[in-house]
């Protein structure tokens, strides 16, 4: 039979059946069909389509960079600077969009072909925005160390933004240096790195350079953001060794009006008092003091003692020894014959006399809102803050308005105007006769505090003092009602700023703005408080009545212009900053004082009339000074698929202060980073939706903290000199200035890591840095044959380094609709270390009292550790003889002495013996914080403190001194007395007429702590 079926029609029919589950079995003339699961199926391929669309923000802002890819095949591009898109995949495909900072997002295609989509912000901490100098940006796309604190987290119960940052932020410490309301605050970024020059950091408000007189009202502020790092800092140059604070201050937000008000009350108290004798103590130790001096005296005299003669009166033991004062026991305190002691008729806590609980109120006011043409912010605040110390208090009055608007689709511009006025009535610190503070400490306890009638006994001490060798202050109670001390100062700020947008991506932004500040200072000691040893309106007290009047006006004016340059390539960002900045500050200071009162009717300068002879001008705080900075600087950022980073900065400064061959500097920085959880590898190792970024970064900054015109050529006030046979008037060079004085730089190295975790639960941001200071600015000593003892000069060679580390944990325990809990804490060590003095000597400081040298900075130990006389321990009868004797002790050692270390081993401790006993810096510093709310309840507590440092305390001059002039510390009553009373403190009690020998007593700071508590309800 002939084949009707060519092979060619066979195998046709087996491609159509096989779709339809059919098997076609042929032979040479039939053909049969059967059903039959089908192995190997064969799928049509879905029609290709183009996909295109844009991708906005919930403010309908284009998101540029923006991950859009294909869910199955993993085919990817990114938005372009419009937020645009276009990508071709199969119809009914599913496509993601992914881009830091907001939450992803997938949609079916299902045969569209635009798509419009809206990305939702998420808040993850590496999304935020942070200010990084002259721009913002995400925090994910940060390769420096950069700490950021939101207003929410602040302590808002603080006056000033030093408090408000207390324990916020890892590396940085914050310290105050009074507990009086109109005190500021100390804050240093990792570390010391200067000798001379200062160490503070670089404020910028809203972009306005501020030095570091900060006067802003912590209601205002949006973020602080943190410079730490040089690299970070570089871009601020000449001014940026220490750190740069940015603070950024709230403003409108699109959205009707709204009013917030505000008020916070409280009461401050004294944390705690000081620990002293109480009036029988102190009795005691007067007598014993007094005693003592009258033995050690006779037998110093080669006589033979007798315990009987301390039943002595006052007139025979000056007939016997003499130095009335040191051997003389006020009579209604000791029964000479019984050698008793007459128990004290009162029992006078002084601090507690001294000290109340104050009360602060602060009210603040905001009123913001706006559209997408303007947006505005106006607050106004008033704080009134009394001291713990009676008669001291501050009143603050704030305003500010900040306004922003868009005048076309290509220009926006924006102001901002401040104004703080504080009204302050302050008193005196500094030594037992000038502080009241220090008087209370010291002022006799068996001595009443007022009268009958409620006014304070005045003269008490200064009446006895000639005679019984007591100090003389004057009732602390006195000091603070009839001193009259007051400052008045206000500041205010003028900026604005206009950024047009050239072309798409390239804009141009001027930003000119002024400062300025006034103050007004007055000081009046009243012939009403005693002088010494004279009493109140006597002849020494008249003529040590004054007044000083100061006044102080200073202006900035600051203009800016950068241009701005920021594109998408596909997966390539670049960002190119370029600027050009100047600034002048004109200070104008006068300062006048008056003596010749002869009562307090108007209590202050203006009382002298217009008589010359009773005013004079003080000279070293009177004058003028201009000081200018003229800046060129530059910033690239460059990134590719928002994952790997690379950022470059140059600054070339020029300042006024320094001299014609070292006028300008340049600093220069590099940083990388690299967001390690967006490779495909990482594959949430961490955890679902966590974060790791890994950072790397050099930079150098500069230093020109130090007083104008130290390289101009001084001359001297007109004086007399012989020119020939006559005198005549001339001038002269006042000291010599080196024309080469340059600037101080920090070059610092940073590693560091920000590491999300428990779908942003917590939050890590860890770093170790590694810096050297170098070329320090010094006043180095000369010979006074040159007409001048010192020239400010750079040391070459020299150079200071600090290391170490800080970590900073930030963790949301609880979040949900009615409830909140957060718990945050940081831990930061710094290690400092003199490397090279660049030839210079050793160099010692004087410091807490009377210019005692008690700091020395000295190659391979840190700057300015503490120096003194090592105290090794008790004199017993066992050691006796066998320890060193002090060359300026009066009296030879004996059982009960203190004895110190012999460093030379020469047999006698001098001078020479000196040697570092301590250090100011702490092993560690660490600050932790919770915040909870409630519904519409809200509280917040904040700690800080520092562990191992220890603290040099001026006032241990006075209160370990042992010789009865003054009330000492608690524990002195455990003092070494005899062998019968051999006591449990290293303390005996001897008149020094050379106190030289007290060795420095320093007391360890171990976790001290500062509570804050913030309670508010919803406003």
């Amino acid at each position: 039979m002939t084949s009707f079926l060519t092979a060619s029609m066979k195998s046709t029919c087996r491609k159509l059946l096989l779709p339809l589950g059919l098997i076609a079995v042929c032979n040479t003339s039939l053909m049969a069909v059967k059903h039959e699961a089908v192995k190997n199926s064969v799928t049509f391929k879905k029609a290709i389509v183009t996909i295109n669309g844009t991708v906005l923000d919930q403010n309908g802002q284009p998101l540029p960079g923006v991950n859009v890819y294909e869910k199955k095949t993993k085919k990817t591009t990114v938005t372009d600077g419009n937020g645009k898109f276009s990508i071709a995949i199969e119809d009914g495909a599913t496509l993601v969009f992914s881009f830091i900072g907001f939450d992803s997002q997938e949609v079916a295609v299902k045969g569209r072909q635009t798509l419009n989509i809206i990305l939702k912000e998420n808040s993850n901490t590496l999304n935020e925005v942070v200010a990084i100098g002259y721009q913002k940006i995400r925090k994910s796309d940060v390769t420096g160390a950069i700490s950021s604190v939101k207003a929410s987290e602040l302590n808002l119960t603080s006056a000033t933004v030093g408090q408000a940052l207390v324990g916020k932020v890892a590396g940085v410490q914050v310290s105050q240096t009074s507990g009086a309301p109109y005190s500021g605050t100390k804050i240093r970024v990792r570390g010391v790195g200067s000798i001379n020059a200062s160490s503070d950091p670089l404020y910028v408000i809203d972009g306005y350079p501020a030095g570091n007189n900060v006067s802003i009202n912590p209601e205002d502020i949006e973020t602080i953001d943190i410079l730490k790092d040089a690299a970070s800092a570089a871009i601020y140059g000449s001014r940026a060794s220490g750190g740069v604070v940015l603070i950024t201050t709230k403003r409108g937000k699109d959205g009707q009006g709204r009013f917030e008000y505000d008020v916070q009350g409280g009461i401050s108290q004294l944390a705690k008092k000081v620990k002293l004798l109480d009036a029988n103590q102190f009795i005691q130790l007067l007598i014993d003091g007094r005693n003592n001096a009258y033995k050690d005296l006779w037998v110093n005299a080669g006589k033979t003692w007798n315990d009987s003669m301390f039943g002595d009166n006052n007139a025979t033991r000056i007939t016997n020894v003499g130095n009335g004062a040191s051997v003389s026991i006020p009579t209604d305190l000791y029964i000479f014959g019984t050698q008793q002691a007459i128990p004290a008729t009162y029992n006078t806590d002084w601090q507690d006399e001294l000290y109340r609980n104050a009360s602060f109120q602060r009210h603040n006011l905001s009123f913001s809102g706006g559209n997408k043409d303007i947006k505005y912010f106006l607050s106004g605040g008033y704080q009134d803050n009394d001291g713990i110390v009676d008669n001291t208090n501050q009143k603050v009055i704030n305003f500010r308005a900040n306004i922003d608007g868009n005048v076309s689709e290509r220009l926006h511009v924006g102001a901002n105007v401040a104004y703080t006025q504080n009204t302050n009535r302050e008193v005196q610190e500094g030594r037992y006769n000038l502080s009241p503070m220090m008087s209370a400490l010291i002022y006799l306890p068996y001595l009443p505090a007022r009268d009958a009638n409620g006014n304070p006994i005045q003269f008490g001490m200064g009446a006895i003092s000639s005679a019984f060798g007591v100090q003389n202050p004057e009732n602390p109670l006195a000091t603070v009602e009839q001193l009259k001390i007051t400052r008045k100062g206000s500041r205010s700020s003028y900026n604005a700023n206009a950024t047009y947008k050239v072309i798409d991506g390239l804009s141009f932004k001027a930003n000119l703005g002024t400062q300025t500040y006034n103050e007004k200072y007055d000081y009046y000691l009243p012939t009403s408080l005693s002088n010494g040893n004279n009493p109140p309106y006597s002849t020494a007290s008249l003529t040590a009545a004054n007044a000083i009047a100061q006044t102080l006006s200073q202006v900035d004016q600051l203009a800016e212009f950068t241009l701005n340059y920021n594109k998408t390539f596909g997966k390539h960002s670049l960002d190119v900053l370029a600027g050009y900045s100047a600034q002048k500050t004109t200070s104008d200071q006068i300062r006048v004082s008056a003596t010749g009162f002869q009562n307090d009717y108007i209590g202050e300068i203006t009382d002298k009339g217009a008589d010359a002879g009773f005013f004079t001008l003080d000279n070293s705080r009177t004058g003028k000074s201009v000081n200018t900075l003229l800046s060129y600087f530059g910033r690239f950022s460059y990134n590719y698929a928002g994952k790997y980073f690379l950022t470059g900065s140059f600054r070339r400064d020029g300042s006024s202060r320094f001299g014609p061959l070292n006028k300008y500097g340049n600093f220069p920085s590099v940083a990388a980073g690299w967001n390690l959880s967006d490779e495909d590898f990482y594959n949430n190792f961490l955890g679902e939706q966590s974060k790791v970024k890994i950072r790397a970064s050099w930079g150098l900054s500069g230093n020109n903290n130090i007083p104008n015109y130290r390289t101009a050529q001084e001359l001297s006030a007109p004086g007399g000199v012989v020119i020939g046979n006559a005198i005549s008037t001339a001038i002269w060079p006042n000291a010599i200035q080196d024309k080469g004085l340059g600037w101080e730089s920090t070059s610092q190295y940073n590693f560091g890591t920000d590491i999300s975790l428990f779908k942003n639960r917590v939050s890590i941001m860890a770093n170790y840095y590694l810096s050297y200071s170098y070329n320090l600015l010094f006043n180095q000593p000369i010979s006074a044959v040159s007409g001048t003892s010192s020239i400010l000069t750079n040391l070459a060679d020299s150079k200071v380094r600090n290391k170490g580390f800080d970590l900073q944990i930030d963790g949301k325990i609880i979040q949900n609709e009615n409830f909140t809990f957060g718990l945050s804490g940081n831990i930061a060590v710094n290690r400092n270390k003199v490397l090279n003095m660049g030839g210079a000597s050793t160099i010692f400081t004087a410091g807490a009292e009377r210019s005692y040298i008690t700091h020395i900075t000295q190659e391979g130990q840190p700057i300015g550790m503490f120096y003194g006389f090592k105290v090794l321990g008790r004199v017993t009868a066992d050691n006796l003889g066998k320890v060193a004797p002090s060359a300026a002790s009066t009296n030879p050692l004996k059982v009960g002495d203190l004895y110190f270390q012999d460093t030379d081993g020469n047999g006698i401790v001098n001078d020479a013996d000196k040697t570092v006993i301590g250090t100011p810096y702490p092993k560690f510093t660490y600050g932790f914080a919770l915040n909870t709310s409630y519904k519409t309840f809200d509280l917040r507590a904040s700690f800080n403190g520092s562990y191992g440092n220890q603290v040099l305390d001026g006032q241990d001059y006075y209160l370990y001194n042992m010789e009865g002039s003054g009330n000492q510390y608690a524990d002195v009553a455990n003092r070494y007395r005899n062998e019968a009373n051999p006591g449990s403190a290293w303390f005996i009690v001897h008149l020094e007429l050379e106190r030289k020998v007290i060795a420095l007593v320093c007391q360890v700071s171990i976790f001290k702590m500062v509570l804050i508590l913030d309670v508010q309800t919803s406003r």
